[in-house]
């Protein structure tokens, strides 16, 4: 079941969010009990393309906007907007830290992609993981781990520790169901690993969720069920995962939101939406993401609202990490396969 309110800017008081989300919808009526209710809309004048991509738990929002070409970054701090470019090429900010240093990739002429770390004063380092040269920094934690990706297909996700050294990150392939690629997308401060894998199985094409709560030694499988394509974008410390599903690679992509705790789904569209695809959420449970319009298929910024199921309310001190855990035990239609 599909659970969408949309709200005026300046009205997401958490008690309001909780009596509209009551009233449309009893507790327990939605997937696993939680609601989102959508509450803004990130669009900017002239703007071709908006992504809202990570949030901090100050609320400090992070995205990019294409006008006639030019990519800049965007840090959003209250009511107001930075934007930035690293050395004056496009720039595509993708995730950000409580201290509100940014991370993201950058254009280079080759044509390529640099990654980049920001610090909050606007010191850059760009670097290239393990020699890629077309990669984006994607999420980093507290501790100054940063997670980053391959643009390519054939490339695979990378960790990179505060001392600036990398490790691959890679999700398991086997002769019959060959991993083509794998995204490392969030990592979270008791240093769980999210991302998802696309690959072949047979004569179909999959895409995987998946948690690691061990540095990559491990997976733990997080599918949409019955669904062929489920990525897993971003997490916080209290066990919830977000991320989209879609029955193919160009179908309908709809949102969700994973309860690690619960082992249980809740989906999500923005209204008049073909594509809701959501990649950051804070510990207030406050989401960001993109869609894109059915209509006239403009790609634009979201922020949005989980209102948790009464038993997450009751564990809400309990991190990811231990989380894993109990949604190998709780799993409810496949949401979870350990592997």
């Amino acid at each position: 079941m599909n659970i969408m309110i949309l709200l005026k800017p300046g009205c997401c008081h958490l008690a309001s969010l909780v009596l509209a989300a009551l009233l449309l919808c009893p507790p327990g009526s939605a997937r696993g009990g939680s609601i989102v209710v959508v509450t803004e809309i990130i669009d900017f004048s002239g703007a071709d393309v908006v992504q809202a991509r990570g949030i901090n738990d100050a609320g400090q929002i992070v995205g990019y906007r294409t006008v006639a070409g030019v990519t800049e970054g965007f840090v959003r701090t209250g009511g107001g907007y930075e934007f930035f470019q690293v050395g004056g090429a496009n720039t595509f900010a993708l995730g950000i830290s409580n201290s509100g240093t940014v991370v993201g990739g950058v254009a280079t002429p080759l044509p390529g992609n640099d990654s980049f770390v920001r610090t909050a004063g606007g010191d850059v380092t760009t670097f290239q993981p393990l020699g890629d040269t077309n990669s984006g920094a994607i999420g980093l934690n507290d501790s100054g781990f940063v997670v980053a990706s391959g643009n390519a297909f054939g490339t695979g996700g990378y960790l990179r520790r505060p001392d600036g050294t990398v490790t691959p990150v890679d999700s398991p392939s086997s002769p019959e169901r060959v991993v083509l690629k794998t995204n490392l997308t969030d990592i979270t401060n008791s240093g769980t690993l999210i991302g998802h894998a696309i690959g072949q199985e047979g004569p179909e094409f999959f895409g995987r969720g998946w948690i690691s709560s061990d540095g990559g030694a491990t997976f733990t499988d997080l599918v949409m069920p019955g669904e062929q394509f489920t990525y897993a974008w971003g997490g916080n410390d209290r066990g919830l995962v977000v991320g989209d599903f879609s029955t193919g690679f160009t179908g309908n992509r709809t949102g969700f939101v994973f309860n690690t705790l619960s082992g249980r789904f809740t989906t999500f569209s923005v209204s008049g939406a073909d594509w809701t695809v959501p990649t950051g959420i804070n510990d207030d449970g406050r989401v960001v993401g993109f869609w894109r319009s059915e209509s006239d298929g403009q790609v634009r910024g979201f922020v949005a609202q989980v209102i948790p199921e009464p038993s997450s309310i009751a564990l809400a001190g309990i991190g990811l990490a231990g989380g894993g855990v109990i949604a190998l035990r709780r799993r409810r239609g496949g949401a979870t396969q350990p592997r």
